[in-house]
């Protein structure tokens, strides 16, 4: 699911197999998209990052853009998801409401993300997350992501060991 064409037409050249939904993730239903597929062995989740990064040049903040991390726990509260990964930038951690100004309070820094994970594990789930180095799995670049695995019921939240960078 991607609500832009081009990653829909890209990841369909590379799983020709897969069924692509071309939408607004908040335009779906779950129990629709998934029928007859339960129990889910895994959810891989990538909300939105642009309104959570430094990268971002100071720009005001859209609460909106930064809602769509919340819309995962509509999916899983739908649907029996085993294993769930988000993938996102680092300052996800730091996720909080925002001031009048669109900035982030510093104060309430990373409430929003306590939230989220609480919400996740008052569904069942088992949390746990970590910032990786790309590079350190054979990626040509020392970008830094945010990973959360969630998992419900029996197996274990399994990391990857570095493979190729340099400790």
């Amino acid at each position: 699911i991607n609500h832009w064409k081009t990653a829909i037409e890209t990841h369909s050249k590379n799983y020709p197999d897969a069924i692509h939904h071309c939408a607004s993730i908040e335009t779906l239903d779950p129990t629709e998209v998934i029928k007859g597929k339960k129990p889910i062995a895994l959810l891989w989740a990538s909300p939105e990052c642009t309104h959570h990064s430094n990268a971002r040049g100071g720009r005001p903040c859209s609460d909106q853009s930064r809602a769509s991390a919340w819309l995962i726990l509509k999916w899983l509260s739908e649907l029996y998801c085993r294993r769930v990964i988000l993938e996102n930038v680092p300052e996800f951690l730091n996720w909080g409401p925002l001031g009048t100004d669109g900035r982030p309070l510093k104060s309430q820094k990373g409430k929003s993300f306590k939230a989220f994970v609480s919400a996740l594990e008052s569904l069942g789930y088992r949390v746990d997350w970590k910032i990786l180095c790309a590079a350190d799995y054979g990626d040509p670049t020392t970008r830094r992501r945010f990973f959360l695995q969630a998992i419900r019921g029996k197996g274990k939240i399994i990391w990857p060991t570095p493979s190729h960078a340099d400790r």
